[in-house]
């Protein structure tokens, strides 16, 4: 059995530190530091913002071209095929900003980096050769409020054996992620106003476990980090937690959403709830009380998917009917018994 293992190796280090939104691993895809058979290097243009040179950090012009010029050197002794995608940035579950293709739309957005250039293309390399991909990107006639976020994904075609663990083997797949972000003049994204929004609330499924799902949105062309996300759930109009959980360093994405696990173990139980959600960061404070409700259907629907079961509570109907029946029972025996009395005394007399 085969399975891919893909690595991503995001050259945005820099300017993730200075934001707060470092945290996930951080490397250059070579042969000597990650097993890669290639490496990615971004060809800076004048128009860039800063002295960083790992990644685009572009001032750009209203109805001017863009071009995003990376070098790929094929590190190996056999030819190589690349996949060049550009990608706009999201907001993963985990408060992780994604880079990678295909992540979830949001409403919000005015423009996306992934539909201003050309969406892929194909990059063939002869060993050892070095050649300069380019994406040109058309900026809006208008321009564009805020910052605009995504990244240069480069995944290498072949997959390389990988060891083996419990029996599994292993392939690696190689991929390589160069930030991009644009705004039209120096510290435009400072300008933005920070917001988010609570949207949606309900039963779900994360990471294999049941919970409740809490959907945030950042409807802003901005971008922060270091949030600490607070959730707990009760039994609505009492004071009985039921789940309850807290994060700390999450990130949000330009003009993204994403879903907030309050996850649990156990099966899910029907009913009516209230979720008390608090959000604080450096850029602002959130709070928010949302009743909602999982219905016998919804639970049934998400035990069975993960073959959990719910623990059998007698209803209150239930226990009256045991009562009922006790109390029959007890009327029974006492009836019989002082009938039975009657009759011996009869008998006697």
């Amino acid at each position: 059995m085969t399975r891919v293992k893909i690595r991503l190796s995001l050259i945005i280090a820099s300017w993730l530190a200075l934001l707060g939104l470092a945290g996930q691993p951080v490397h250059a895809a070579s042969g000597t530091n990650n097993g890669a058979q290639y490496t990615v290097s971004p060809v800076i243009p004048n128009n860039q913002r800063t002295s960083v040179s790992s990644y685009f950090d572009l001032i750009v012009k209203p109805g001017q071209k863009q071009d995003l010029t990376v070098a790929v050197t094929n590190q190996s002794s056999a030819p190589r095929t690349l996949h060049l995608s550009l990608t706009t940035a999201f907001t993963q579950h985990n408060g992780v900003i994604g880079y990678t293709p295909g992540g979830p739309r949001d409403g919000s957005a005015e423009y996306r980096l992934a539909e201003l250039g050309q969406p892929s293309q194909t990059i063939v390399l002869a060993p050892g050769q070095t050649r300069n991909a380019t994406v040109t990107l058309t900026i809006p006639a208008k321009g564009f409020k805020g910052v605009l976020l995504g990244g240069l994904y480069i995944v290498d075609k072949q997959k390389s054996a990988g060891g083996e663990t419990d029996g599994i083997k292993l392939k690696n797949q190689f991929a390589t992620v160069i930030g991009v972000q644009l705004q039209t003049s120096p510290g435009a994204v400072n300008y933005v106003k920070h917001d988010l929004k609570l949207t949606g609330v309900g039963a779900g499924v994360q990471s294999n476990q049941p919970g409740v799902l809490a959907t945030i949105q950042n409807p802003t062309p901005s971008f922060w980090g270091k949030m600490h996300f607070m959730a707990k759930v009760y039994r609505r109009n009492t004071k009985t937690v039921v789940m309850q959980n807290s994060h700390t360093n999450y990130a949000v994405a330009p003009n993204s959403h994403f879903d907030y696990g309050i996850l649990q173990k156990n099966a899910l139980e029907p009913g009516d709830y209230t979720l008390d959600l608090k959000i604080e960061s450096p850029n602002g404070n959130w709070h928010w009380r949302r009743n909602f409700s999982i219905l016998t259907a919804q639970a049934d629907k998400i035990n069975r998917q993960l073959q959990l079961k719910r623990p059998f509570i007698m209803p209150w109907w239930g226990w009256l009917l045991i009562g009922l029946g006790l109390a029959t029972l007890v009327w029974v025996i006492i009836f019989f018994s002082r009938r039975r009395r009657s009759a011996n005394q009869t008998k006697e007399a």
